[in-house]
């Protein structure tokens, strides 16, 4: 209860996990103008946690390391039992060994790791095999002259491109990012999805061991002197940002421009990149709305309720980027970087990690436009589904028109010469020995002065500049 309504009845929590029917934005405007910068709300039937509703707030608790602990370990729900181990919540934030879910000591080994193994990887092999990727989905449909360009495209770039990466078989990564979906969409076979993914990559860990290849990351985070369970951790995290943001942002952009004829001219005329079309739909149409995001390490008040240490606290992604931006124009804010999508503070996702993530995304949607001709929206956009629950924001499906190709076009070699790669970084410089298993963790974070290297992955987007 704020302090200002000290004698009135306390609002209701909202619960989150219940589909949200209407407009979105109208949503998440209705929550601010309600309860302020901060709501209660319901993660599941009897899972209290608060909501970070205004960009203040929300910045303010994702860049204060030291009073927010990212480790799921502070979590008192999920400590005592009140969250159930077979719950979709227990499912997804549970401890384990990632950059994510980690604080202080085990944060800096893990997220230094996983620079030190990206810096290793051929940034232009990448981004070549990026759009060898896209020209050969564009191709498997080109002739039908009709397709679903989630189903059949936005689904699968970001898969196929980490199977290359992980060194997997298609099969495997479409059945690894199927139980990730089943995670996140708090499935009641959810803890069942954890496991088997679990095993598939300790499988892809023990076989990166025996077989070692140091274009792949699990051989590189080998060479970190990650265990095989760490690898796996690791490699969930990377999944879990990269297939349903990627491929959401990659769909509701495509929707925006095929929607928007001022929007599809400004391409046209070049006059709007691409990437400036992303930056928008990351404001307007943010592919992660909420995520459970930190703990305060301490009792506080925020957004004038108390808060105890141990709560679980929200990061609003879409409620943060309104009440930035409010009903701003497009225009306005294509160039502008300031909204919270990537996080800030020291769990922020990391430039390799952002820079992937775009170049998957302004990769696809080049491509689309360059092959499709005459591409247009099947149904109108009123008719488009979207996801019902309040962590992602996507499209079900995106059914599409365009003039059918006679042939497929020749997609650009992936295996030629590199133009660029990062130079292997010297050894290991990141060593953590873990803790004994404790209820509450007790350390307090400390600064770390090291910074790993990584690609510059957009630097080496020349097709961006094509639209």
């Amino acid at each position: 209860m704020r302090a200002e309504e000290a004698s009135a009845p306390p609002l209701p929590p909202v619960p989150l996990y219940e589909p949200i029917t209407g407009d979105r934005a109208d949503f998440w405007k209705h929550l601010r103008a309600t309860y302020g910068e901060v709501a209660p709300v319901l993660l599941e039937p009897g899972v209290h946690a608060w909501l970070l509703l205004s960009y203040k707030a929300n910045k303010y608790v994702m860049s204060n390391d030291a009073l927010f602990a990212r480790d799921p370990r502070w979590w008192r729900d999920l400590q005592d039992g009140t969250i159930s181990r077979d719950s979709g919540t227990w499912a997804v934030w549970h401890k384990r060994s990632t950059a994510l879910l980690s604080d202080d000591g085990e944060h800096r080994y893990l997220s230094g790791a996983l620079l030190q193994a990206f810096a290793q990887l051929d940034a232009q092999r990448i981004l070549g095999q990026i759009r060898e990727v896209a020209e050969g989905l564009i191709d498997d449909f080109a002739r039908e002259g009709h397709a679903d360009l989630i189903s059949q495209y936005a689904r699968l770039i970001p898969l196929q491109v980490l199977c290359r990466i992980f060194g997997m078989s298609s099969s495997q990564i479409a059945a690894i990012t199927e139980q990730m979906s089943l995670i996140w969409q708090g499935h009641p076979g959810a803890m069942e999805a954890v496991e088997r993914m679990r095993q598939m990559l300790l499988n892809v860990a023990q076989r990166a061991r025996a077989r070692p290849d140091r274009t792949s990351l699990p051989t590189l985070l080998i060479e970190q002197g990650h265990t095989d369970a760490q690898v796996g951790d690791q490699l969930s995290l990377i999944v879990s940002a990269a297939s349903d943001p990627v491929t959401h942002t990659i769909g509701a952009a495509l929707r925006q421009i095929l929607s928007d004829p001022d929007l599809a001219h400004a391409h046209a005329r070049s006059t709007l990149l691409i990437s400036e079309t992303i930056n928008v739909i990351l404001v307007r149409h943010t592919p992660l709305e909420t995520i459970v995001a930190r703990h305060p390490r301490r009792d506080i008040e925020l957004g004038g309720y108390p808060i105890r240490a141990g709560d679980c606290l929200v990061v609003g992604f879409a409620a943060a980027s309104l009440d930035l931006y409010g009903e701003a124009a497009a225009e306005d804010v294509a160039h502008n970087r300031a909204h919270l999508t990537f996080g800030v503070g020291a769990h922020r996702c990391p430039h390799y990690g952002k820079d992937l993530a775009l170049a998957i995304a302004e990769t696809a949607i080049g491509v689309a436009f360059e092959r499709l001709a005459d591409l247009r929206l099947a149904t109108p956009p009123a008719e488009h589904r979207w996801l019902p629950t309040s962590n992602l924001r996507g499209l079900i499906e995106l059914p599409v028109r365009f003039t059918s190709e006679s042939a497929p076009a020749v997609p650009s070699p992936a295996d030629k010469e590199p133009l660029w790669s990062t130079p292997p970084p010297p050894g290991n410089q990141f060593s953590w020995t873990p803790p004994e298993p404790t209820t509450t963790p007790t350390s307090s974070p400390r600064t770390s002065t090291r910074r790993g290297r990584w690609p510059g992955w957009r630097l080496l987007m020349g097709w961006r500049s094509k639209r």
